[in-house]
């Protein structure tokens, strides 16, 4: 049976197609609608959403990188994604960097997860910034900004993937206010 180019080239063409809108819906996925009027709206069932490559400039602020320094981002592949989300269980046995490291996550699945992909010392990482919770009225806001929070302790953590040996590592557990 022959195929002629020009039917290869639409069959790769279609494949592209789909895998780039299987990346815009982990991007663009709508979080469950509330159920309920409150300020804080806690989350039975957690989600999680990668972040746009402009949020590097966000990130940039938190590690205090100076304005030389560019950091820069890249596009984590679905398997990417799908390995961090499936070694998530690793976070618990990891304890926190900082003043009180014995602080650590028992179920890294009850919070709400932003993923944003970087590269840190020339390789490929996921940072993971986690919210124990969110606005009932920030939807989405959530979907699309990197959420840092100053204090808030174990109700704020951030991590870092390493997608190539799908370890976690440098857990920081916010602090008390």
């Amino acid at each position: 049976m022959r195929i002629g180019k020009f039917r290869i080239a639409c069959l790769v063409l279609i494949c592209l197609i789909a895998v780039g809108l299987e990346l815009r819906h982990l991007r663009v996925t709508s979080p469950p609608s509330p159920s309920r009027n409150t300020q804080l709206k806690h989350m039975p069932k957690p989600d999680f959403a990668l972040l746009p490559e402009t949020e590097a400039t966000a990130y940039a602020n938190l590690i205090g990188s100076d304005s030389k320094t560019k950091v820069q981002s890249w596009e984590p592949t679905v398997g990417d994604i799908e390995g961090l989300e499936a070694n998530l269980s690793q976070i618990p046995a990891l304890m926190a960097n900082g003043e009180k490291p014995s602080r650590h996550i028992d179920d890294p699945h009850q919070y709400v997860r932003q993923y944003l992909a970087i590269v840190q010392d020339g390789k490929p990482r996921i940072f993971v910034n986690a919210l124990c919770s969110i606005d009932a009225g920030d939807s989405n806001k959530w979907r699309k900004h990197l959420e840092l929070a100053a204090d808030g302790s174990a109700c704020f953590w951030q991590a870092w993937y390493d997608p190539s040996t799908q370890k976690f590592s440098n857990l920081i557990v916010n602090g008390v206010g």
